[in-house]
């Protein structure tokens, strides 16, 4: 069960959001420079594939294979910590809304992430 809801919230937080963003850029109401639209849109197709592997996890459906999601994991890990060192969103975030709550909100969203990351690592190992 906790598996299904933590899917869900992440469905929602990643595909939700997305049409609107994608209105946003299009309308020009987000004034966010290009390589921050770029890194947030790539950020989000490669999290929303994960949701794939999350949800063969949960129902038992195989899709693809365990080296592709080894490979979608490894990424992923390697995406998750790079924004430490380099992140074009991050650091516009924090000159928007300061360095503690960019620095908080960064946490909360990989705490958020975890059960995808775990679920993952189970389905491909």
């Amino acid at each position: 069960m906790l598996w299904q809801v933590s899917f869900w919230i992440l469905a929602a937080l990643i595909v939700l959001p997305f049409p609107f963003k994608v209105f946003e850029y299009l309308s020009g109401k987000d004034k966010s420079p290009l390589i921050v639209k770029v890194e947030e849109m790539a950020n989000a197709m490669f999290m929303a594939l994960g949701l794939v592997a999350f949800h063969g996890f949960i129902s038992g459906t195989v899709y693809l294979t365990p080296a592709f999601w080894k490979g979608w994991l490894f990424i992923a890990i390697a995406w998750s910590v790079f924004p430490i060192f380099w992140s074009p969103k991050l650091a516009f975030a924090a000159d928007v809304m300061g360095k503690n709550k960019m620095r908080i909100v960064a946490g909360v969203t990989c705490i958020l992430y975890l059960p995808l990351l775990l679920a993952v690592s189970i389905y491909a190992f």
